[in-house]
């Protein structure tokens, strides 16, 4: 960069040497054409900046503005090295400095800006996080540090610093990066303690990390902070971070997700959940599948019947039950940081004995994650998602999901695609793409979706885009529950999975030995490592169903995610 802006005043000069200015008449010069990058800055304005203080400008300005500029001129590398073409213009009555993209470090900062927003909204929280930092790393100091004339820029360069710093702050939280966090935010209410978003997420992170004494003191702080310099008290969002960290609640905790759109179908699955009505079910089954959706679409059925609270925990965000322990509790007005997780665990069921409570945890790995959170009464029911079906829970009601049946599957997507779009299928396309969705709500769904982004697509221009390959028409949302799945897979299973894609949807064990170059012994534990992350079924007889998108999918170089390779496929 050639000009450094968020700090001192610096220039790499033609001589390789960085240059800081100071606060002269000539930095001041420099500073307000940098304020107007290659538009044409009156004589006149530049005067008015460069002898602000005084109540007239000497009768020697327009020779010294000349003087400054020369100087200027002497300091800064050419346009065009070749050319010589000087990098400030002039014209009677005028100059222009001349900028090429990138040569500022504020457009840099606004460059990276730009791409960590962009990320966040994309949920690239990780790409997110380094480009706010890259952002931030090229703060030196106070913008224009010392030069007058700049106010204006200052403060929107020292508001967007503060910006950054909180959103960078929300993405390393949105990771469970709650450490760096809780450094972020408190260099952030130390800079600018008045304002409060940033001590209310500061007191949730210390909280979150278990450090609940002092996420209280920080709320104190916040506090004499607000009453004393601005009058106030603490808003409803510090308000609310600090009920959560004292213990305190506001009633029952209704955290159920919105009912799912377009629920279709499992009348069958809907009864067995109902007629539990407390205990353990689980339900297990491929990824896209509809396991959240069912679980979600009961509890919203069954909520009035559990009074003392509805939970809805994600087990893909924690890597600890102590955690999820920690939460729960404070959603019931009960602390519970700085415990052993099995104190913790103990206190969840002695606080819910009693209570009626719902309880959805959503995509579970294993049973030792999961055991700790159930409650050990009769009174509370707890809704089980998984893919795995290589564990249980005792005592559990199981369902093993299924993708729908044609009729469903096509009632699924008559609801979710664009109105009046299978009234226009005079082909026959939509029962051909139906099928080739097999069943999969979530292939269903990103289809239906894809849809309402192309209105311009009829149904044979649709199928069309399927024969070209369902890549092109699936959107990112099924094809990423697929590559978190795969991703997960040891390197020689993920292989024998892709090799399996050339064989029907039904087959026996020994045809898949022939297509992996071994004996059935052998590929017997690949073939039920596969079964116990859903990716196929066992049938009787040694026989196993795939499903044709993952086969697809686990073959495909267009839409595997980087690292899936194929590695020899042979299994000894």
């Amino acid at each position: 960069m050639l000009f450094r802006v968020l700090g001192p005043l610096e220039v790499h000069g033609r001589d390789g040497e960085v240059h800081r200015l100071g606060h002269g008449k000539a930095a001041t010069v420099l500073a307000t054409l940098l304020l107007h990058p290659n538009a044409w800055v009156s004589s006149a304005e530049l005067i008015d900046a460069t002898w602000h203080e005084a109540a007239a400008p000497p009768a020697s300005a327009e020779a010294n503005l000349k003087t400054y500029v020369w100087r200027l001129r002497r300091l800064l590398p050419v346009l065009v090295p070749d050319e010589g073409e000087p990098r400030i213009e002039s014209a009677p009555g005028r100059y222009r400095l001349r900028l090429r993209q990138g040569e500022v470090d504020a457009h840099r900062a606004a460059e990276h800006a730009a791409a960590a927003r962009a990320a966040a909204e994309t949920g690239e929280l990780t790409a997110a996080v380094g480009a706010f930092e890259a952002a931030l790393a090229l703060w030196r100091g106070q913008p224009f540090e010392g030069v007058a004339g700049a106010d204006c820029e200052v403060g929107r360069l020292v508001e967007l610093r503060h910006q950054l710093r909180e959103e960078l702050a929300e993405a390393q939280l949105a990771l469970g990066r709650t450490a760096e966090a809780v450094h972020t935010l408190k260099a952030l209410t130390e800079d600018d303690p008045l304002r409060e978003g940033p001590w209310a997420s500061l007191v949730r992170a210390l909280h979150a990390l278990g450090r609940r004494a002092e996420a209280l003191r920080a709320y104190g702080r916040a506090r004499h902070v607000l009453a004393t310099e601005l009058g106030v008290r603490p808003g409803r969002a510090l308000a609310s971070a600090y009920r959560d960290a004292s213990g305190e609640t506001c009633g029952p905790r209704r955290e159920l997700p919105r009912d799912p759109a377009h629920f279709t179908g499992r009348a069958a699955e809907l009864a067995t959940i109902r007629r539990t009505r407390d205990g353990v079910v689980l339900v297990d089954g491929l990824a896209g599948v509809g396991k959240t959706a069912l679980a979600v679409h009961a509890a919203h059925g069954l909520a009035d019947a559990f009074p003392d609270g509805q939970f809805f925990v994600d087990l893909r965000a924690y890597r600890d039950p102590a955690d999820v322990l920690a939460r729960l509790l404070r959603g019931i007005g009960t602390p519970g940081t700085g415990a052993a997780p099995g104190e913790l665990a103990a206190l969840w069921r002695s606080e819910l004995a009693g209570r009626r409570v719902l309880l959805v945890l959503d995509d579970a790995e294993g049973g030792g994650q999961v055991e700790p959170l159930l409650p050990s009464g009769s009174s509370s029911l707890t809704l089980v998602t998984t893919r795995h079906r290589d564990w249980h829970v005792d005592g559990a009601v199981r369902i093993g999901l299924r993708p729908f049946g044609e009729q469903d599957a096509a009632a699924f997507f008559h609801a979710a695609a664009p109105e009046g779009f299978a009234r226009d299928d005079v082909t026959g396309s939509v029962g051909s793409i139906v099928r080739q969705c097999g069943g999969i709500p979530a292939a269903l769904r990103d289809v239906a979706a894809k849809l309402h982004t192309r209105p311009e697509w009829t149904p044979s221009s649709l199928a069309h885009e399927f024969r070209g390959g369902a890549c092109r028409v699936l959107a990112c949302g099924y094809r990423r529950a697929l590559a978190g799945v795969l991703a997960a897979l040891p390197s020689a299973v993920r292989a024998a999975l892709s090799a399996l894609g050339e064989l029907p949807d039904e087959f026996g064990l020994t045809t898949a030995a022939r297509a992996l170059g071994s004996t059935a012994e052998a590929v017997r534990p690949t073939l039920e490592a596969l079964v116990d992350v859903s990716l196929l079924d066992a049938l009787p007889g040694e026989r196993y169903r795939g499903h044709r998108f993952v086969r697809h999918y686990a073959r495909c170089r267009t839409c595997a995610p980087a690292g899936l390779g194929t590695p020899a496929v042979r299994v000894a």
